[in-house]
């Protein structure tokens, strides 16, 4: 294959990191459970594209780290099954492709165009020029192998949430598992005194930070490489849109490091798991029902510490 191209880094010239893209089509009602498979399975960034009245073209990315062929047997696997709820599975086919990271931003910048994300929100790249209506605010994403530029449910459900509840300014907050930055951005926007953003992605620390700046924002988010228990604080508001294996994991974490009366918000959650999540939650006598949105087969739980 030749050599790998290199990048100037800290300034050194490194091989450029490549990543696997994975490209499938399939029918409209299983694109929320194979996004959310994707995504389990270690996806770093989902596009979902329009193909026609019935089908979505989906394209994951995965980091080039030893793990593909699990990943591609752990796909075919999962598609086998939903064909036994629909024979139109059956014509799903598996498309793979390793790209250089540098190719990243280009395919993004092919559909990432500003989107109204709340009545409040407008998400944009860098490259669009927009005049925001009165009383709307502008969060810049540079795209990254991260999660989050607005496009995704779960994204919208979680600013909504934090739109709803962080109504009195000077809150602390933690955004557990950050992604591009975009909730903490939101949230230091919305009146916010002090933000942490936790991810244990490299790449995603690194893109998150960039668009903190970018944002004008530094002075109240922070951004770090991490895990829950390498923190201490308690905060006012803890919102978490990661997959629901790990919110499932990380119950009493997030209960530790949440504020009595503090408010918890989940997302990155299927409708069909929802009830099972909260009732996860519930049970440990710490926490009441606030609020449950849903959106495009997504639900997000809002709950509050009793």
């Amino acid at each position: 294959m030749g050599e790998s191209p290199v990048e100037k880094r800290d300034g050194r010239y490194r091989p450029m990191r490549r990543w696997l893209a994975v490209s499938l089509s399939a029918p409209k009602e299983f694109e929320e459970g194979i996004s959310n498979f994707l995504m389990e399975q270690g996806a770093k960034g989902i596009e979902e594209l329009e193909e026609d009245l019935e089908r979505k073209r989906l394209k994951a990315y995965f980091p080039e780290d030893g793990t593909e062929k699990r990943v591609f047997h752990a796909l075919r696997r999962y598609l086998k099954s939903l064909q036994g709820l629909d024979p139109e599975m059956s014509r799903t086919k598996i498309e793979t492709t390793f790209i250089f990271e540098q190719d990243w931003g280009e395919n993004w910048k092919r559909y990432f165009k500003p989107l109204r994300v709340t009545s409040r929100f407008v998400v944009k790249p860098p490259w669009s020029r927009i005049r925001p209506q009165k009383g709307q605010m502008v969060i810049q994403i540079t795209p990254g192998m991260a999660f989050g530029t607005g496009t995704h449910a779960t994204t919208r459900l979680s600013i909504r949430a934090m739109e709803g509840t962080l109504k009195k300014r000077g809150l602390s907050i933690l955004d557990l598992g950050t992604g591009s930055g975009i909730l903490s951005i939101a949230a230091a926007k919305l009146g916010a005194k002090e933000v942490l953003g936790l991810d244990i992605d490299g790449a995603a620390v690194k893109n998150a930070r960039e668009n903190v700046d970018q944002n004008h924002v530094a002075d109240i988010v922070k951004i770090r490489k991490g895990r829950i228990g390498g923190i201490r604080k308690r905060f006012d508001r803890v919102v978490a849109n990661i997959d629901i294996r790990s919110l499932m994991r990380l119950r009493n974490p997030l209960l530790r490091h949440l504020k009595g009366q503090g408010i918890l918000i989940l997302s990155g959650i299927l409708e069909g798991e929802r009830d099972r999540l909260g009732q996860y939650y519930l049970e440990t006598g710490n926490f009441q029902w606030a609020r449950v949105t849903q959106e495009e087969g997504w639900a997000c739980l809002i709950l509050k510490k009793k």
